[in-house]
């Protein structure tokens, strides 16, 4: 399974270019998997045709002894600035020390379960976990989980982020007490993600290559899966002469330097913005190198159109259109797992047929799995899901890198994961 990458929006992501004021994302090399914003900036221009994640806005008053808004508020304005698709974040309160931990358990109780009922109907109701300990977090996940939570984010270890073994054992402890679409908050540098990966979360989010920016004036470099940072320069500071990081061939320095503007200088808010863009760019970049390419297998199942289509046309059962759904958004490339022809890429034209494993003798799926193994020999390196029952997945031995989500469900239940971890595409907002 792929992690998908969140880019964050926030309330000042304009360059100004010839004097129009232009969101940054338009000089991205490519967009991200989806996008997260907050109901404290109440935008409208948000990015078209990608997934989002819109939260409560629970940063900007976690010092507040009452939360000013509730479960009804909330939804509303979500109704009001969310596009229809979103996942929206249930209003919550911060479990901070010195606060009042207890009332502040009591609310986000109340308003998790509240908010069930108020979400938006074209939208995803999404709940944070919290907890001030491992324990309480693990249990208030499960609790989320049974009163219908199908979307989960775990928040609060951005802060933690140096202390890696910590922050996943937490992560995975949480993944492997729910079975839910899972969001870590704040967490995705090329490590991180390829664990995230590794591991089954769905989906995270981070924006340090925007505060890193415009604080720290870092201008990120990229090798492979690491990111180098290189301090930005300040014109006319004669501590910075000399300090000048590599020229830069992406969509925001090639574009922005025709005008004079040097992501690679402190200066304007052009300069800055203009560097956070790069830096998301060598971000995404990174993330890709890290976790590696995926290849998803879905098993031919159910019925056939007749006569000779497209492969990926061709199988009609809801279990096979749904795991091809999936295998779109989730891979970087995907296939299907033919009884008859082996591996076969969604563009070939074949013929419908009515082969099956599981009425195939021994020695024949013996035969069919050398088949599929020398067809993919040159993809030993990738990570291969399998989108399959057991007797599709006999050529899998130790040697592959091999990931099946859904193994050991029944069709019932495999419908119903991939109903919970496939997302809809947004349509476009109005302006």
């Amino acid at each position: 399974m792929k992690t998908k990458y969140f880019g964050v929006v926030g309330n000042r992501d304009y360059i100004k270019r010839r004097g129009e004021k232009r969101p940054f994302w338009e000089y991205l090399d490519e967009q991200p998997d989806g996008w997260l914003t907050s109901l404290t900036y109440r935008r409208k221009d948000l990015p078209h045709g990608k997934p989002m994640i819109y939260d409560c806005g629970a940063w900007s008053y976690k010092d507040a002894e009452i939360p000013p808004v509730n479960s009804e508020q909330v939804a509303a304005a979500y109704a009001e600035h969310a596009p229809a698709g979103s996942m929206v974040i249930a209003p919550d309160h911060m479990l901070i020390e010195g606060t009042d931990v207890e009332y502040r358990r009591k609310w986000n109780s109340e308003q998790a379960e509240l908010f069930l009922h108020d979400c938006p109907q074209d939208m995803l109701p999404m709940a944070c976990v919290h907890g001030m300990d491992l324990e309480e977090r693990v249990e208030h996940a499960k609790w989320l989980a049974s009163i219908g939570y199908q979307h989960i984010a775990v928040g609060g270890l951005a802060a933690r982020a140096s202390q890696k073994a910590l922050v996943i054992s937490w992560v995975k402890a949480i993944r492997e007490s729910v079975s839910v679409w899972l969001h870590v908050l704040g967490l995705s540098s090329p490590d991180y993600m390829r664990t995230w990966q590794q591991i089954g979360i769905q989906s995270a989010d981070g924006s340090s290559h925007f505060k890193q920016a415009f604080t720290g004036g870092a201008f990120f470099t990229q090798e492979g899966a690491k990111l180098i940072k290189h301090q930005a320069a300040r014109p006319g500071n004669a501590d910075d002469l000399g300090i000048v990081a590599p020229q830069c061939h992406c969509k925001a320095c090639s574009t922005l330097i025709e005008e004079g503007i040097d992501t690679r200088s402190y200066g304007s808010n052009e300069n800055n913005m203009g560097r956070a863009a790069h830096n998301l760019n060598m971000l995404m970049k990174a993330q890709k190198i890290a976790m590696g390419k995926t290849l998803v297998l879905v098993a031919c199942c159910g019925p056939k159109l007749k006569g000779r289509h497209r492969a990926a046309d061709l199988y009609q059962s809801d279990l096979f259109i749904k795991s091809r759904r999936w295998a779109e958004q989730n891979g970087d490339e995907w296939a299907i797992l033919s009884a008859k022809h082996g591996v076969v890429y969604p563009d070939t034209i074949i013929q419908d047929y009515n082969t099956t494993l599981n009425e195939m003798p021994a020695p024949e799926r013996r035969k069919w799995a050398e088949l599929v193994c020398d067809q993919l020999r040159f993809r030993k390196s990738d990570t291969i899901v399998l989108l399959a029952g057991n007797r599709y997945c006999e050529w899998a031995d130790q040697t592959w890198n091999i990931a099946r989500p859904m193994q050991g469900l029944g069709i019932g239940q495999q419908l119903q994961w991939l109903n919970i971890n496939t997302t809809s595409t947004q349509p476009q907002l109005a302006l």
